[in-house]
């Protein structure tokens, strides 16, 4: 081979190179607090990613429902009932993928001043939650639970730095939040859990990958999600199976201490779940609870809001975790 062909075939290779890299297809994921994204990221799961991913992280479920509602993510990872709300709005999204927390990381805070040994002691306090979520629905459980109606209390909506504000400063007498939200006020600010204020009995557990249906519309982007989501289990049953490695990864990328990281991931017990119909059941009863407490404006069949074709072999690699079947 002449020394001007073999320059005409390596830079045939260089351009062949550089139109695959360009037309490698970009995915926009939102994530609470990046747990799941470090998982996948300290468990090797990142590497070799035939795909680009771009990540937006936020607070809470409603912010990353908001951005895929507007288009500005492909898939979003948040909770059961921030997706409820967002789907009986309209929002072109579905849910492709699933893992559970164990349902008492959700729970029911205060402090040991306010005097709340018992449910039945929340009568007349005055409680801060996250409007239409985890905090909402906890605490229309619990005071079910109790013998007491919503009216018995005085909800106060407010995000979950708010929240844990208000608990803190004497502004509110409990807060209802999740992980790792308990750890931080558990060991920062002395905040108590209620007794039998967990969710366990009230709270599915369940979170979601949302996709927007323009991405499942798109050949590239539907496979880039497929191979997310088997990723994503692969990262989860990781952190099971490494959980102080996976504590200190988590402290580094939050900025928070390892003894707070390995406390949330002791009382989340996050695991991955087989993505099937039944999944569907629990997301309906949550709809008809919040729409019998007027939280929901109508009724809303979930049935629609599913899509399960993505999820075959990521429903496989759930199956190697201890308790991943239903």
């Amino acid at each position: 081979m002449s020394r001007k062909t073999w320059r005409a075939a390596v830079a045939l290779v260089l351009m062949a190179a550089s139109a695959s890299a360009a037309a490698k297809v970009t995915l926009r994921l939102g994530d609470v607090k990046g747990d799941r994204f470090v998982s996948l990221e300290a468990s090797g799961q990142l590497k070799n990613l035939p795909y680009e991913l771009k990540l937006s992280s936020f607070d809470s479920g409603a912010p990353v429902q908001e951005a895929l509602n507007a288009g500005a993510l492909d898939i979003g990872f948040t909770g059961d009932l921030p997706f409820l709300f967002v789907y009986a709005a309209g929002a072109p999204v579905k849910a492709v993928g699933a893992w559970q927390n164990n349902p008492d990381s959700i729970a029911l805070l205060t402090r040991p001043d306010a005097h709340i040994h018992r449910l039945q002691d929340l009568k007349g306090k005055q409680i801060a939650v996250n409007r239409g979520g985890w905090g909402h629905y906890l605490v229309l459980g619990l005071l079910q639970r109790a013998g007491l109606k919503p009216s018995d209390v005085t909800l106060r909506f407010l995000g979950p730095v708010d929240g844990r504000a208000a608990l803190a400063s004497g502004a509110v007498d409990a807060w209802a939040p999740w992980e790792p939200y308990i750890a931080t006020s558990v060991a920062v600010d002395g905040s108590e859990r209620v007794p039998q204020g967990g969710g366990k009995g009230i709270m599915s557990g369940y979170s979601y990958a949302l996709a927007r249906e323009d991405a499942l519309q798109d050949k590239e982007k539907r496979a880039a999600i497929a191979d997310l989501l088997v990723r994503l289990a692969k990262a989860q049953i990781w952190a099971q199976q490494h959980p102080d490695q996976f504590a200190q990864d988590l402290g580094k990328a939050l900025k928070m201490p390892p003894a707070i990281t390995r406390s949330w991931i002791d009382d989340a017990q996050i695991r991955p779940v087989s993505f099937t119909p039944q999944l569907a059941a629990t997301l309906q009863k949550s709809a008809d609870f919040f729409f019998n407490y007027h939280v929901l404006p109508k009724r809303v069949d979930v049935k629609q809001a599913f899509d399960y074709s993505l999820a075959a072999e990521a429903n496989k690699v759930s199956q190697q975790a201890i308790g991943g079947t239903q």
